[in-house]
This record gives structure tokens, sequence and C-alpha cells, in this order.
């Protein structure tokens, strides 16, 4: 299989998806807002696009939310799947996840908070800085066996991303004992 293909193709799809939803624009009335993930990263597998989007307080977040859902029902071929509040989690804010009904189901994620983009930042820098052909190839081959798979292992495209672009990991055996050895069992969902 040609994995830079198919990320490529995936890639398209969600253009295609981002053009004709203009989410990114609707999205910028409710605050600074942030294209990321593995579309931001041009790594992408699964059909799934995702926003960060900062409001500058934290009583903000929920009537964003709220008028982010009341906009989305505007757009043709968009549902609603689920809002998490992530501070559950330690994390900053809530998501509001929806589905974009196409040939397949499309997840787009829309994390919402009072957090900034450095991380995000931080991440893409350190992708353009390190990434070759080959490796995106072997990072797109490895996410694309977990999607395929549907195999449930914490945080696993960051992990996968991290490992490859140090170095450490071309394959799957390799990216096992990566996560064995830097996170042990606790990555298991």
């Amino acid at each position: 299989m040609d994995y830079l293909k198919f990320s490529k193709k995936r890639k398209q799809e969600a253009d295609r998806i981002l053009n004709e939803t203009n989410l990114f624009n609707r999205l910028k009335k409710f605050g600074k807002v942030k294209q990321i993930g593995s579309y931001f990263l041009d790594l992408m597998v699964k059909p799934d696009i995702d926003f960060a989007l900062r409001v500058k307080k934290d009583s903000e977040i929920d009537t964003t939310i709220k008028s982010i859902l009341e906009m989305s029902k505007e757009i043709k071929n968009v549902s609603f799947k689920k809002i998490v509040d992530r501070r559950k989690f330690g994390l900053d804010g809530k998501s509001l996840h929806l589905y974009y009904h196409a040939k397949d189901l499309w997840g787009i994620d829309i994390f919402v908070s009072t957090k900034d983009f450095t991380e995000y930042r931080k991440l893409k820098r350190m992708v353009n800085k390190k990434i070759t052909p080959e490796k995106k190839r072997d990072i797109i081959k490895l996410k694309y066996y977990f999607f395929k798979k549907n195999e449930k292992v914490k945080n696993i495209p960051y992990c996968i991303y991290i490992s490859v672009l140090e170095g450490k990991v071309k394959n799957l055996k390799d990216l096992y004992k990566y996560l064995e050895e830097n996170y042990g069992s606790q990555n298991k969902k």
C-alpha cells in the first residue's frame, strides 16, 4: 500500500470538507482558532479534523460551545456527537465533537479553552525540522495500523510522532518496545 498517497487523498478530502462547510471561518467569530492535529501536521490517516479555539475567559467556554453547536446545525451533513469536559482528565477546557457525513464518517473535534497555541506550534516546528519522506511514511504507516486495527492506546498519534522523529522507531515492533520502555502498561486505554 502507498501510505503517502493514502494520506494525501485523506487530506484532499479534508480540504474539500473544510471548503464546503467554511468551518474555519465560521469558528473565527467565537475566538481565536487554529487547525491542529494530523491535518495541521499533514500526517492524516483517520477521517478526523481538529481545531483549537481560544476564548478569553473560562466563563466563556460553555456559552461558546453552545453557540458553536447552534451554528453547526446550519451546516449541511454535520451532526452532534458529544461534549467532553476535558478538565476531568486534567486538561484545559471542553471539547465539542461533531460528525460530518460523507463517504466516510468524519469526526470534527473543536477544543475550546483559554489556553494559547504554544504546544501546537512547538509540535509543528519539531515535525517540520525533523521530518523526512521516510519518517513521514513510517508515521503514516504506524498510524494506519492503529486506525485499521482500532487498537486503543493512549495518545498514540503523539507517541508515534515523537518516537519516529527522534529516530527511535521505524516499525511496529520498535513502537511497542518504545511504548513499554517509556510508558509501561499505563498506555493502554
